[in-house]
């Protein structure tokens, strides 16, 4: 799995005001803009904080003590470590697993 770093992020294409990001390590990097689009197989390290709109593909794994925006959306068989934070209207897939202290804002599901 390739491991990204910021100016690969920053480097990344934009299409219709979505940045495209593929599969990969992005352990590496802390803090992501609005509006990303992620592949399938992420890894992110702990730590990570996201903007709003942010749509992540099946089986990512997020390390512990990330923090999500508004309006996230997940893919099937997503895994969160302890004490993730998301905001209002998050949705999550089938078969989505959390760890302990997690929080969520209204309206998720």
């Amino acid at each position: 799995m390739k491991k990204y770093t910021q100016a690969d992020l920053d480097a990344f294409r934009v299409i219709d005001g979505i940045k495209q990001c593929p599969s990969g390590d992005y352990s590496a990097i802390q803090v992501f803009s609005d509006r990303c689009s992620f592949g399938e197989w992420c890894s992110f390290s702990e730590s990570c904080s996201f903007g709003e709109g942010c749509s992540f593909g099946e089986r990512c794994s997020f390390g512990e003590d990330c923090f999500f925006g508004a309006c996230c959306s997940f893919g099937e068989d997503c895994s969160f470590g302890e004490r993730c934070s998301f905001g209002e209207r998050c949705s999550f897939g089938e078969r989505c697993s959390f760890g302990a202290c997690c929080s969520f804002g209204a309206c998720c599901s």
